[in-house]
């Protein structure tokens, strides 16, 4: 597994070139309205009807999203529209049984980074050559991603064409207001600005996204939120959501919600 040691940089736009790595194999807690399913199979659910959304929600420990995972998984599962399965297998990504999902929610990332008592980062891929490929052709296809705040964290190549933009740099946490830019858009419709403590994510960005909300900070605004076509598929990103908390105010929750359903609709438009 290749991988480097460097500095912790200042921000920069430049996108690094990463080694593939493989991962090691984990546990696997899949959950579709409160049922477990085995590691490696489908998970076990009641039939809900041929017009349920079923949602993929990725789990794993990198950027602390196995919390959010069960509390997104948590308020997903109240919809009666909506199907749910968490899992941390990440395998998932280069089997048929992907198919079987109309969007992926992606928190753990593309990239690792460990921290040194030195001062230095190492970088390491979080998902293989293999899984990476098989989330592209997923969202190619006509399906859906919502990737969550650590997806953009250090990317570029194909994983930043893929979500839009990236990030390297931001200041500490603070609370502060997400400004909804776009009311009239599906994954915005009926939520007004609301407070959060969170991270603000200092992100390039591709200027064909549709920014759906921001944040002042440094008198700039920084979006928060946005959309995208991503061949047949739709993506939709969030810069938020460091910590769990985030997840159990009641306008991420409706965006979460109305961002999933839209992303597994179809094409963007």
């Amino acid at each position: 597994m290749a991988r480097s040691t460097v500095p912790i940089p200042p921000f920069t736009c430049f996108f690094l070139s990463l080694a593939y790595a493989m991962i090691s194999e984990s546990s696997v807690i899949a959950t579709r309205h409160g049922t477990r399913a085995p590691a490696g199979g489908h998970p076990v659910s009641q039939q809900k009807g041929r017009h349920m959304t079923n949602v993929l929600i990725i789990s794993g420990t990198n950027h602390g999203f196995a919390a959010s995972a069960e509390v997104i998984g948590g308020f997903l599962s109240e919809d009666p529209a909506i199907d749910v399965t968490v899992t941390e297998d990440k395998s998932i990504f280069t089997s048929s049984s992907l198919a079987d999902y109309d969007t992926c929610v992606l928190g753990s990332g593309f990239t690792r980074s460990e921290r040194h008592d030195d001062g230095s980062v190492t970088y390491h891929s979080e998902l293989t050559g293999d899984q990476e490929e098989g989330l592209f052709r997923f969202v190619a296809g006509g399906k859906g991603l919502v990737g969550v705040h650590g997806t953009g964290w250090w990317i570029g190549g194909k994983a930043a064409d893929l979500l839009g933009g990236h990030a390297n740099w931001h200041p500490p946490g603070l609370t502060f207001t997400v400004n909804v830019t776009d009311s009239l858009h599906p994954v915005m419709q009926g939520i007004d600005d609301f407070e959060v403590e969170d991270e603000i994510y200092m992100s390039a960005w591709d200027p064909g996204i549709h920014i759906l909300a921001s944040a002042q900070w440094a008198e700039k605004a920084h979006p928060m939120a946005w959309v995208k076509p991503y061949g047949q598929g739709r993506v939709f990103y969030t810069t938020l959501g460091h910590t769990s908390d985030t997840f159990t105010r009641p306008a991420m929750q409706q965006m979460m919600r109305q961002g999933a359903l839209w992303a597994a609709s179809g094409a963007a438009d």
